[in-house]
């Protein structure tokens, strides 16, 4: 379009109409400032407005990475929790077991502790049973055989509190039958030591018969005693089990909800990271976007800033010389619209006609 109204005043010029020519070059000069001057003034407003939106995309962009963070580290909570979560659900797991493996323990021990009980006291009222016969059997021996008696007795004992139970009845038939005597063979002149014989086994065998009784007492209280605490340890395992059962069961639902949790953490989190990647790409455009305004507006600026100078230079040799000497610029035009080249005209002087020349090559 410049280069138009520049033939266009070369064609005015032509035609003689020289005093219109200092105004279209006044008109095309300050056309052309103002355009220039409304370039910078758009290019300044569009480059901090773009500026500015960069700068926000960059700070929402950090403050995205933040939230990322937060986003990752409640992933990692969550997955903290849950591990957390399933280690105590097995710690309660294995504490059943545990507890189920005591009281089966507990039971067989009881059972083992029940039988032995049982044993001892069938052992023991068969020892006084045995007892109630050789004092009884005492009643008939002669001194002679009393001397036979007395090592029955002691090896009685020993063999009671060595436990051996069934060599004691051997031992009891034993002596039933080599130490039975007929009473009436016993001689009334020996009768006095027997008496006091006897009356020491007999006093012996009170003693043990005591004895034992007593141990038989002893070993009931300690069936009930261990009986009522076996039934107490187990009351406290049961009551236990309640509570664990029901952490358990908390627990177990606590871990679904957790799970549900992490489903969703993960899923924000990677939302949190495509929008941080959206927001990064969008400021890498609008980057780039600021930089190819920027490569234009020098474009622009640059022949804008060329035809400012040309109209400059065209104005400056018509106001300089060609109001001086008209019809030689009138021949300077001519030539230039015939392609003939000028040689006259001062060559320090910018040429109108290659000026124009240039302008149109360049455009």
């Amino acid at each position: 379009m410049k280069t138009l109204l520049l033939l266009l005043v070369v064609g005015v010029m032509c035609q003689n109409e020289v005093d219109t020519v200092e105004k279209l070059l006044a008109d095309l000069k300050g056309a052309s400032a103002v355009e220039l001057t409304a370039l910078n003034t758009d290019y300044t407003v569009s480059k901090n407005l773009k500026e500015n939106i960069i700068f926000n995309l960059g700070k929402a962009y950090q403050e995205q990475n933040f939230l990322c963070a937060s986003r990752d580290k409640s992933v990692s909570d969550r997955e903290s929790d849950i591990d957390k979560t399933n280690k105590y659900i097995a710690y309660l797991q294995k504490r059943l077991v545990d507890n189920s493996n005591r009281i089966h323990t507990l039971d067989a021990n009881r059972c083992t502790h029940s039988s032995n009980y049982i044993e001892r006291v069938k052992n023991d009222n068969m020892t006084l049973r045995l007892i109630i016969f050789l004092r009884n059997s005492l009643q008939n021996l002669d001194n002679n055989q009393l001397n036979r008696y007395g090592a029955y007795v002691e090896k009685f004992l020993t063999m009671y509190k060595q436990a051996k139970i069934s060599e004691l009845v051997e031992l009891a038939h034993e002596f039933a039958d080599t130490m039975f005597i007929d009473w009436n063979q016993v001689t009334p002149s020996s009768q006095g030591n027997i008496n006091t014989v006897k009356g020491q086994l007999i006093e012996m065998l009170n003693d043990m018969e005591r004895y034992i009784r007593e141990q038989i007492k002893n070993v009931q209280n300690l069936e009930i005693a261990t009986g009522v605490t076996l039934a107490d340890f187990k009351g406290a395992i049961d009551i236990e089990n309640e509570q664990i059962n029901y952490d358990l069961s908390s627990e177990q639902k606590n871990l679904i909800k957790l799970e549900e949790q992490l489903v969703q953490a993960k899923l924000a989190a990677v939302n949190c990271r495509e929008k941080g990647v959206a927001l990064q790409q969008q400021q890498q455009r609008a980057i780039e976007d600021l930089k190819n305004e920027e490569i234009q507006y020098n474009k622009n600026k640059e022949r804008l800033q060329e035809e400012l100078n040309l109209f400059t230079d065209v104005y400056r040799i018509y106001s300089t010389q060609v109001g001086t000497s008209e019809d030689k610029f009138k021949q300077r035009v001519d030539d230039y619209v015939n392609d003939r080249k000028v040689d006259s005209y001062e060559r320090s002087q910018y040429s109108l006609s290659d000026a124009v020349r240039k302008q149109v090559q360049n455009e």
